[in-house]
């Protein structure tokens, strides 16, 4: 899959909706500018696939979205696409027409890899923390086993786990379960395949 790069200009989100319709890949949009994520390789796909059956199942009256539902941050002017969301209200608030666009999300699961682990660790948790729902994140490395969670107790204060063993249990507060991290890894072959794209 080729990369395509967009002019350094600002976009309006209308401009915005306009590409992402006619694109055959998923665009994100940044405070008026537009990027082309990033293809993902067979562990980081296999990855998203074990979380969101391992969530699914205990989903503790949240509904779990894949990465085709997009998230808003109407204060940032964005819109990104987590590779896993969760809403645990029981009113899921969406922006009208076009794409699915969360903005309540509870939970957030991104699948790190070479190309986007620096952006998922800064500017999109700094964008998504933005928003008063978001409570928890969960990053998930593509390249080695390691699990990252991060809870908000309060603005000010958020708790911070790091996983690396197989039989450690990763403690997801918002779903009130215990998932193992070798569940996650299950059929994962590291260095299995490069992205298919890199992010621009």
């Amino acid at each position: 899959m080729e990369a395509i790069s967009f002019p350094n200009r600002r976009y309006t989100p209308e401009e915005y909706f306009k590409e992402l319709e006619k694109s055959e890949h998923k665009l994100e949009y940044v405070d008026g500018g537009i990027r082309m994520m990033a293809g993902g390789s067979p562990a980081h796909n296999r990855l998203i696939k074990n979380a969101f059956r391992k969530m699914d199942a205990n989903p503790n009256n949240c509904e779990i979205f894949l990465s085709d539902s997009a998230v808003s941050i109407p204060s940032r002017n964005s819109y990104f696409f987590p590779d896993l969301s969760a809403v645990c209200d029981p009113n899921t608030e969406k922006e009208e027409a076009g794409i699915e666009k969360l903005l309540n999300p509870c939970l957030i699961v991104e699948v790190l890899s070479e190309s986007t682990g620096e952006t998922d660790r800064a500017e999109k948790f700094n964008a998504y923390r933005q928003l008063d729902s978001f409570k928890e994140y969960i990053l998930i490395d593509s390249r080695k086993l390691l699990v990252d969670t991060y809870y908000r107790e309060s603005n000010e204060l958020w708790h911070i786990r790091s996983y690396f063993k197989e039989d450690q249990l990763v403690e997801i507060r918002t779903l009130g379960v215990q998932i193992a991290v070798g569940d996650f890894y299950e059929g994962v072959v590291f260095g299995e395949d490069s992205e298919k794209t890199k992010e621009e």
